[in-house]
């Protein structure tokens, strides 16, 4: 869903560590990549809590301080995890968070440090005449590329209302 964004990030110059549980979808990542040694594979599952935390500190200790993070990782405590380990090894840093359209209405509280700037970017839908769908991979990314340029606390990509216009709702 984030490829194309992790790919933006590489072309103006950041190096990409990528947390994922398919090694096939980052070889394809990889493949895509103008530069592919710019894309770090982090090939685990978020909620093994351990293994995340090692592989984060990992990436930070052989490529050097995070400064942005994109997550769309629903779970609170791994990104904890991640917000903490960021914060030990830089002063300032970026999280861009992006979250489903519920969380908009019901969102869990996230303890940010006090060295980061948090935005939440909210996925929403499109109605297109009588019918809603949900947004593709690709509204996505350029939704979530368009937040990171424009720096807003709060972004929603597509819309959020009205809410029972949700598809399969």
């Amino acid at each position: 869903m984030l490829s194309a964004v992790s790919l933006w990030l590489t072309e103006i110059g950041y190096r990409v560590s990528v947390i994922g549980r398919s090694k096939q979808r980052h070889h394809h990542l990889v493949k895509k990549a103008a530069d592919p040694t710019l894309i770090n594979n982090l090939s685990l599952d978020y909620n093994n809590h351990s293994l995340l935390e090692d592989k984060v500190r990992k990436a930070i200790q052989q490529n050097g301080p995070i400064s942005l993070v994109i997550s769309w990782i629903p779970s609170k405590q791994s990104l904890d995890i991640v917000n903490k380990l960021v914060s030990e090894y830089i002063d300032d840093w970026k999280l861009y968070q992006v979250k489903g359209s519920r969380r908009y209405f019901n969102d869990d509280i996230l303890n940010v440090p006090s060295n980061c700037t948090h935005s939440s970017i909210y996925l929403g839908f499109i109605i297109e005449g009588n019918q809603s769908r949900w947004l593709t991979n690709n509204e996505i990314a350029e939704g979530v590329i368009k937040s990171i340029q424009d720096e807003k606390a709060e972004s929603i990509i597509g819309r959020l209302h009205p809410y029972e216009k949700r598809p399969n709702y």
